[in-house]
């Protein structure tokens, strides 16, 4: 606790001109008189600490001991610190006290400036959950139980050795190691049900998918031509890459996606504001569905 104690003065006085004994010691919780012995402590390593008396006193350290801030430019200091809150989001360990001491060094607010969470907006509490047993799973490297609907409705009871979150075409996907198939799988993860981690570990550097080719695990892709009315401009320019504007103020849009359910629920999210050109078979099968829907309610 002492060596703790000991570098987080240190980079307090880095930031600070002066602070006194008293303000030190009720931010670490311990006397004045172990703030003293802290400080002949720093004194004998090397570190020129110094202490003044009367009005305007307090600890300081020689201005010959100050770090030069400007070896990190202002984008590479947000670029670290930006790291180290995603790392703080995986409960990864002592990246706390890491960030303390770096917003001290780069005189940062200590204010949470980011926050990264891995769930989208509207998620229900369950939904959040099964992120943070992922997340715990992953860090852990804890094998899963879980239950995955596959692309036609098939239910089965996995195990899995988690490796990897990936986010690609607006979903979740977990990579992992599939003990009941015995091969690296791709679940996506709003199919995932009911997750349990296990205490079983696993040892990481057995599996690597670095150079493991996953696009024959994924479902097939197919390309779209839509128009899309000037209504939706916002999502045309937040969600799309490839658009053309249209004399009538509509934008035609051609996009990729996975060919599965997920991608006709995202066309009836635009509701009567999109018309698909391009194929013809996602816009038949999508009429359908549709009239399948209006024939149940």
């Amino acid at each position: 606790m002492q060596v703790y104690r000991l570098f987080q003065m240190v980079y307090i006085l880095l930031n600070k001109e002066k602070v006194t004994a008293k303000e030190l010691s009720e931010l670490f919780e311990v006397s004045t008189r172990t703030i003293y012995r802290d400080i002949e402590s720093l004194s004998m390593a090397g570190v020129p600490i110094y202490t003044s008396k009367g009005k305007g006193g307090g600890i300081g350290l020689l201005d010959s001991f100050k770090v030069d801030k400007s070896l990190l430019s202002e984008e590479e200091q947000n670029k670290v610190l930006f790291g180290l809150e995603i790392m703080k989001t995986t409960k990864y360990e002592d990246v706390d006290s890491a960030l303390l001491k770096l917003k001290t060094l780069f005189n940062k607010s200590n204010d949470n400036w980011i926050e990264v969470d891995f769930s989208y907006w509207g998620s229900s509490k369950d939904e959040k959950n099964k992120f943070e047993d992922l997340k715990y799973a992953l860090t852990n490297n804890k094998s899963i139980i879980l239950e995955y609907t596959n692309l036609y409705g098939n239910k089965s009871i996995r195990t899995v050795n988690p490796l990897k979150l990936v986010f690609k075409e607006k979903s979740w996907y977990l990579i992992g190691y599939c003990l009941l198939r015995k091969d690296y799988r791709v679940f996506k993860i709003y199919r995932i049900k009911n997750i349990k981690v296990t205490n079983y570990i696993f040892q990481r550097e057995d599996y690597n998918i670095s150079n493991l080719d996953l696009s024959f695990k994924t479902t097939n892709t197919v390309t779209l031509k839509v128009i899309i009315s000037p209504n939706l401009k916002h999502r045309v320019y937040e969600e799309f890459n490839n658009i053309k504007q249209n004399k009538d103020g509509s934008y035609e849009v051609i996009f990729q996606s996975t060919e599965d359910e997920g991608l006709y629920n995202y066309i009836i999210s635009f509701g009567a504001d999109i018309k698909i050109l391009e194929p013809v078979y996602i816009k038949d099968t999508l009429k359908n569905k549709l009239q399948k829907m209006l024939q149940s309610l």
